[in-house]
């Protein structure tokens, strides 16, 4: 019933650090939705600007005031969250990466996340949280990877080899989470879920932002 798309769009963006060397911005939402209008009792919320996110934290679950997004007309999904990792990054002019002005986020995007009230139930919330857990944990294991990594000359293509390594695994992750628990339909395995990804949480909590 629920579903989540992996076309992932990854941008970008060059500037000048204060540290004299370039910084760079990677972001990776789950999906590129554009505007759509139909009935009015399907939606939930009309909106054009795809870049607002919020980042995950360990103390605010996802509710659906969360979900501003316009649903898809033609799907028999009840919600689809948007949830991506973003990093951002500087180089020093030696093309070293400088691991203190490293920040990783993992995001959610409330006008690219929608959901038709008449569609959802109890689980389908939490299904959707779960999903926007499983970009934390990936968030967690690529600050690992980037404090633990040693950066020569080309750290830009390392940085990009690692992140890229990172989202691989995320978006295989989601896929099978959805896969196994039939979109939230097959409780037991969704109560499963939820536990593991809560268990791996945990054993990356080191690596909380």
């Amino acid at each position: 019933m629920i579903r989540l798309l992996h076309t992932t769009i990854i941008s970008v963006f060059l500037g000048l650090s204060p540290l004299g060397g370039n910084v760079f911005a990677v972001n990776s939402p789950d999906q590129n939705t554009e505007v759509e209008t139909g009935p009015s009792e399907e939606y939930v919320f009309r909106t054009i600007n795809k870049n607002v996110r919020f980042s995950w934290e360990p103390n605010k679950r996802l509710s659906w005031s969360d979900f501003r997004g316009v649903p898809d007309r033609y799907s028999n999904f009840a919600a689809t969250s948007n949830t991506g990792i973003s990093h951002t990054y500087t180089l020093d002019a030696k093309g070293y990466y400088i691991k203190n002005s490293s920040q990783v986020r993992a995001n959610f995007y409330p006008n690219l996340s929608w959901y038709i009230p008449k569609l959802i139930n109890e689980t389908t919330l939490a299904h959707e949280q779960t999903h926007f857990d499983i970009s934390e944990l990936h968030a967690r294991i690529l600050r690992k990877a980037i404090a633990e990594y040693r950066f020569s000359r080309n750290s830009k293509s390392e940085i990009q080899s690692i992140y890229q390594q990172v989202e691989k695994a995320r978006k295989a992750m989601q896929a099978d989470f959805d896969r196994e628990t039939k979109h939230s339909v097959d409780r037991q395995k969704e109560i499963a879920w939820e536990a593991h990804v809560a268990q791996l949480l945990y054993k990356y909590r080191f690596w909380a932002n």
